[in-house]
């Protein structure tokens, strides 16, 4: 680890004072919607995918993608074909330099949750999220999404958070819905990082 990157996961993520970060800050790719930065529970979703992995080759969307550091996780220990989507376009640099850095390839798109449709999500075997239920609204937007994909037959949906009242909300609807194809993983890590909270896993 050095003073402008760390790595965990395998995953090597740079730090806000990297210099090819603060390069694209100054070509104006400035976050919107929380995406400034890498949100931790996405160490959650990597630590459960150590235990389960994902078959080889799994299409994957990672959905509300930021830096993209769940995707290039699937990309670089499954050989997962990796799209990243995202509602705010400025992240989809950040994304872009990290895995070049990993040495993967990730296709990224501006899409927002209500974008994806039932005809797009067939194109996946695995849907993931990480931190992106933080307003009340955004309950109600995943959790029609998450018909959707089971609609396309997404074999696997995970999203995970520190347990914010939307995201329990999602989980309570979620469970509500698909009954023992849906269960809420609770998880702390202590490193490579500290991270802690749960994860939404609906498996139709």
């Amino acid at each position: 680890m050095s003073a402008t990157s760390r790595r965990a996961f395998g995953v090597k993520i740079l730090n806000s004072n990297h210099k090819e970060i603060r390069r694209l800050k100054r070509d104006g790719h400035v976050a919107e919607i929380h995406g400034n930065k890498f949100w931790n529970s996405s160490f959650l979703i990597m630590n459960h995918l150590r235990k389960h992995p994902l078959r080889k080759h799994s299409r994957v969307l990672e959905i509300g993608c930021g830096w993209g550091l769940l995707g290039i996780f699937c990309a670089g220990r499954f050989d997962s074909r990796v799209t990243g989507i995202d509602a705010d376009e400025n992240v989809l640099p950040y994304m872009e330099l990290h895995a070049d850095v990993n040495n993967v390839k990730i296709a990224g798109e501006k899409k927002t949750f209500q974008q994806l449709s039932v005809d797009y999500l067939s194109q996946f075997d695995v849907v993931v999220g990480a931190d992106i239920c933080f307003w009340d609204e955004m309950a109600g937007m995943l959790f029609n999404m998450t018909h959707r994909a089971v609609k396309a037959g997404v074999k696997q949906i995970m999203i995970a958070d520190p347990c914010r009242p939307p995201f329990s909300d999602l989980s309570e609807r979620c469970q509500k819905r698909y009954g023992d194809n849906a269960e809420v993983e609770a998880m702390w890590l202590s490193r490579p990082v500290r991270a802690s909270g749960e994860i939404l896993i609906v498996k139709p």
